[in-house]
């Protein structure tokens, strides 16, 4: 490993759905397992006319040096397929054809924290579109099997909610969407309300949603910052609609800034060829090995650091 690259903190939230099938199973333990049903194998799946395939991912055990817990961590490759016009040379001419061009993304799995670690490419699209392909792969597998929707969202820093919030003079618009309750290390406050309303109302989702047409519209620390931390954890996002500095308006939303971590990978040349022969054969590549444990090693040291500094906020 001789790059480093930068990896998305997304989380995935895990729903029961009201109406029940005869054939669904029993969430496993830790219930962020759940998702491993859509993960194994070498599976392509389609995405908002977009084609995408999990691939190669595996659960490997610690060994010395590398230290994090057993049987928590899965890591493969989500990838996004591509055209390509190949210009091709012959006698005489050159032949034009189109050819699959995958784009992996290395991708890191935490079962009991219940993130989603992957990296950051343009090539295969924005952050939100990138949540939204974990999503759509994991959704229709979990939900057949255990009757479960999944949710993928960003991590964010509930710092830059309140920098917009104390930047600007006029606020016109508040929109906050909160999943309901599922990880366990959120916000008790905005947990306890969201169990309260989904023992009623039996959502998955809470819309708030808050506006003022000349911009005098207040956002008060409570309870507005139980609801920010909540989101913060990956369990909904937020938006917000200020004063433009050139006038008319302007949008703030919370996926603008996800939290990032850095991670050691292989170079380029070398994940295009573990990328390709993966896809080509369905099993990891044999020098992911050693790459494999640690990436898992440097992931779980980061997200420990990010959930400690969490608790000092």
């Amino acid at each position: 490993m001789d790059d480093v690259t930068e990896f998305l903190v997304l989380r995935y939230s895990l729903i029961e759905e009201a109406q029940a099938s005869v054939d669904t199973h029993p969430l496993p333990e830790p219930k962020g397992k759940a998702v491993e049903i859509a993960l194994r194998g070498d599976r392509e799946y389609a995405s908002k006319q977009a084609r995408y395939a999990f691939v190669g991912f595996t659960q490997p055990e610690p060994r010395a040096p590398y230290v994090f817990p057993a049987s928590r961590f899965l890591v493969g490759k989500v990838a996004k397929l591509r055209k390509t016009h190949v210009g091709e040379k012959v006698p005489g001419d050159i032949i034009e054809h189109v050819a699959d061009d995958w784009i992996p993304l290395i991708t890191v799995v935490d079962v009991e924290a219940q993130h989603v670690l992957i990296q950051r490419n343009w090539r295969f699209g924005t952050d939100s579109q990138i949540a939204r392909a974990v999503e759509a792969g994991m959704r229709d597998q979990v939900l057949a099997y255990y009757n479960h929707r999944v949710f993928v969202e960003p991590r964010t820093a509930k710092e830059d909610f309140w920098k917009v919030i104390e930047a600007n003079r006029k606020i016109y618009r508040l929109e906050l969407r909160l999943i309901s309750p599922n990880i366990l290390d959120t916000n008790e406050k905005a947990k306890d309300a969201l169990e309260a309303l989904k023992e009623l109302y039996g959502q998955d989702e809470v819309a708030l949603v808050l506006e003022n047409e000349t911009g005098s519209l207040k956002v008060p620390k409570e309870p507005v910052a139980d609801y920010i931390d909540y989101i913060a954890e990956g369990e909904g996002r937020w938006s917000v609609v200020t004063e433009g500095s050139r006038g008319g308006k302007k949008k703030h939303k919370s996926e603008s800034a996800p939290q990032t971590i850095q991670l050691s990978v292989p170079n380029e040349d070398e994940v295009r060829s573990e990328g390709q022969l993966e896809l080509e054969s369905g099993a990891p590549a044999p020098s992911r090995d050693r790459t494999d444990l640690q990436l898992i090693a440097e992931a779980y040291t980061e997200t420990q650091e990010l959930a400690r500094r969490r608790e000092d906020d």
